[in-house]
């Protein structure tokens, strides 16, 4: 049960992250010095050269995300820590390409809205997201995963 509840957080946080990266990575027709006219990264080989290079800052994400346990959480320090060298890794690697597969800023919303009110009539005080800023509620371990499963599988429709 708590493997459920862990890859359910794992993949919305793991969508909404990936979904804040590439809106902040530019268009490649902004800057000329970007269209080189090497072939272009794929998302694959960009998480892979992000895990890669995680993974020599003293982080497995491939582990933290596909444990099969649960992700031991972090003090603020270590979390600082985390950040630092993610964003390390991101300014050596460069944003993510644009995956043409992933769902648009305002799809992830309305998938954000519809787990939110799925939440509250599951019963539980869930608020709503703010347009923009990621998922809006940490998931406590008092929260049902059948209920998590359930509601993510309803957000998810809501943007097919």
């Amino acid at each position: 049960m708590r493997t459920t509840t862990i890859r359910s957080l794992t993949a919305l946080l793991g969508t909404g992250l990936l979904l804040a990266v590439s809106a902040c990575s530019p268009a490649a027709d902004a800057d000329p010095e970007l269209d080189t006219g090497a072939a272009k990264m794929t998302i694959e080989e960009w998480r892979q050269d992000v895990d890669d290079c995680m993974l020599d800052a003293g982080y497995d994400l491939v582990a933290m995300s596909e444990g099969g346990g649960s992700t031991p959480s972090m003090t603020s320090e270590e979390s600082a820590a985390f950040d630092t060298e993610y964003t390390a890794c991101i300014d050596e690697i460069g944003e993510a390409p644009v995956d043409e597969n992933m769902p648009s800023e305002d799809e992830m919303f309305e998938a954000q809205l519809a787990f939110a009110a799925c939440m509250r009539e599951a019963g539980y005080d869930y608020p709503d997201p703010v347009k923009g800023s990621g998922m809006s509620e940490a998931l406590g371990p008092e929260i049902d995963p059948d209920v998590v499963d359930t509601c993510y599988a309803k957000s998810q429709e809501a943007v097919q």
